[in-house]
């Protein structure tokens, strides 16, 4: 090796080497454990993103495109800001040292430094399910009616439990995303399920603003920028034998048409967990007039179940004319913030769960705000196409 040669690589590798003190950014030893926190959880073989980012190979070329996205805070995605004051957990969220650390990487060449620096932990980030207990997938592929511009099909998925079950977590994985809009898991009877299964051809049954059949309540929900959840510790949506997963997929086909298999994993609790509920909250008595910017809408719903709920988590849920959500508690006024989305997207949808429960009294409720603007021509309300529009969450709380 030529003296030269050996200088450059001690530069790359310790800017000691040439004058100064400060250790060079490098992969192993400073990018690779914010990436396994933050990233690779859809950043991975399998995941949700375009690329992978969880070896040195992978991420390297991607170095400047990596510094440019945390710098403008696009990644990784958080849509919640930090008004409402207490901190969700797994927070997406990058430090102002960690966003620097990706532009000194990034100037300073993309380098690997030793594979002994890089993080022990081989896990998939904070997003994976810690095991899986059962995968289930759709029974057969799908294609998306011709005729329909949205199409909203119910498939059965079965977990097959011979007892009580609590699902803890849940993963649900859409065979593709071109089409796929959301998907939402209902606990349903076995042998009604079935027969409404039976009454045409078709794999599955249509399902137009709900599951179509009596359910016991949702399990789960993925949507754009969705991935694996995990309920709070101790908590989970109960399961009996004699039920089934009804798996409602609701395809667009505006981009594309094609052939789709969506699976579910799911992770079991070990017993002693309370269950919960996912409760449904939909304002939808709003009408959008045509070329509105900000328009508004509230709504407020009390809780009138008869006893306290401790508020765990929400997952609002908008359609691509959103701007703004927002969710907060109280009696009189709402004066608890419990979650403020101030620039919805909806290509980035996810559960928000807070580290202890809320408690909501008999006597108390929660309000949800909407704003939208209008581009078009018409009068937008609520409805199940893409086009239409919603102001709607799901609630997870136990008693």
């Amino acid at each position: 090796m030529t003296p030269a040669r050996l200088t450059a690589l001690l530069c790359a590798t310790f800017v000691s080497a040439c004058g100064s003190s400060t250790p060079a950014t490098t992969f192993h030893k400073d990018i690779a454990p914010i990436v396994q926190a933050q990233c690779v959880g859809c950043h991975r073989a399998g995941g949700i993103a375009p690329f992978s980012l969880d070896t040195y190979a992978s991420a390297k070329p991607m170095a400047a495109a990596m510094a440019a996205s945390v710098a403008s805070k696009r990644m990784p995605p958080w849509l919640a800001s930090s008004s409402c004051g207490t901190p969700f957990v797994d927070e997406r969220v990058l430090t102002a040292e960690q966003i620097a650390a990706f532009d000194a990487w990034a100037k300073g060449g993309a380098l690997e430094g030793n594979p002994a620096d890089a993080p022990k932990s081989t896990t998939t980030g904070a997003q994976g399910l810690s095991r899986v207990d059962a995968t289930l997938a759709m029974p057969a592929p799908y294609t998306p009616s011709e005729t329909l511009r949205d199409d909203y099909r119910c498939f059965i998925v079965d977990p097959a439990v011979t007892k009580s079950t609590i699902v803890t977590g849940y993963d649900i994985v859409p065979g593709s995303q071109k089409v796929v809009h959301h998907v939402i898991l209902y606990a349903v009877k076995r042998t009604v399920a079935v027969a409404e299964d039976a009454k045409d051809a078709k794999a599955g049954w249509e399902c137009f603003g709900g599951v179509g059949i009596d359910s016991v309540g949702a399990l789960g929900a993925w949507a754009p920028g969705g991935s694996a959840v995990v309920y709070p510790f101790g908590t989970g949506i109960r399961i009996e034998p004699d039920q089934v997963l009804a798996m409602q997929v609701h395809y667009n086909t505006d981009n594309a048409r094609e052939a789709d298999q969506t699976s579910v994993k799911l992770q079991y609790g070990v017993g002693g967990e309370t269950a919960a509920y996912l409760l449904p909250l939909a304002a939808d008595r709003f009408r959008i007039p045509p070329g509105a910017v900000d328009y508004k809408y509230s709504e407020r719903f009390d809780n009138t179940l008869g006893f306290p709920l401790k508020v765990w988590g929400f997952l609002p849920h908008m359609h691509t004319l959103g701007k703004t959500i927002t969710m907060k508690a109280g009696s009189t006024s709402m004066n608890t913030c419990l979650v403020d989305i101030p620039r919805w997207d909806f290509h980035w949808q996810t559960q928000y769960f807070r580290p202890k429960a809320l408690t909501l009294g008999m006597n108390e409720g929660i309000e949800m705000t909407c704003t939208w603007d209008n581009p078009t021509t018409r009068t937008i309300t609520w409805g199940e196409g893409t086009s239409d529009e919603m102001c709607f969450a799901f609630v997870y709380a136990t008693p």
